[in-house]
């Protein structure tokens, strides 16, 4: 499908029942969806991006806070879920929702941002392997497809790459299977 023209913006409290029709079609399930409720009900979203064409929304993405054991300070990120209508996938809607919601996170001070995803996909938005800082997906593992961006102006700071990181998710994510 060719790209018509678009809009990325904020979600308002009116968006949510075309946002969860959106994660549904995008996922073809209610699983993710319903994790959207709990993140909302949870208050737990913290940047979210919308693409609108034609004045329907038609993607959505969430990033909401996640923590680290041993405790990492400052602002860390999860970046999920992300989903595009079928109908408007491969058109660069979603990378146009991630790349403005990453600007946003860098705008709180982003620490870390995490994300659980295919490899060259988030990638290319500068995701590099968890692995490779010594950082793992609590709740299961994940090899590759478990993915950490890192302020590059921090460089670490004090965080001890030889010290094994565990990333938590919002405990919203616990019932996805």
């Amino acid at each position: 499908m060719e790209a018509r023209p678009y809009t990325i913006r904020d979600v308002r409290d009116a968006d949510h029942d075309r946002v969860c029709a959106v994660v549904v079609a995008a996922f073809g399930q209610e699983d993710e969806a319903m994790l959207v409720h709990r993140l909302w009900d949870a208050g737990a979203v913290t940047i979210e991006r919308l693409a609108v064409v034609d004045d329907e929304i038609v993607g959505y993405c969430a990033f909401s806070p996640v923590t680290c054991t041993p405790k990492l300070v400052g602002p860390l990120f999860g970046l999920a879920p992300v989903a595009v209508r079928p109908d408007h996938q491969r058109t660069g809607l979603g990378s146009a929702m991630i790349k403005d919601g990453l600007k946003a996170c860098r705008e709180l001070g982003a620490r870390m941002i995490a994300v659980l995803g295919d490899p060259k996909y988030y990638g290319r938005f500068g995701f590099e392997p968890a692995s490779e800082k010594n950082m793992s997906w609590a709740a299961q593992d994940a090899g590759d497809a478990f993915r950490v961006m890192i302020d590059d102006e921090n460089h670490w700071g004090d965080i001890k790459t030889n010290e094994t990181r565990l990333v938590h998710f919002h405990p919203a994510f616990d019932a996805l299977s």
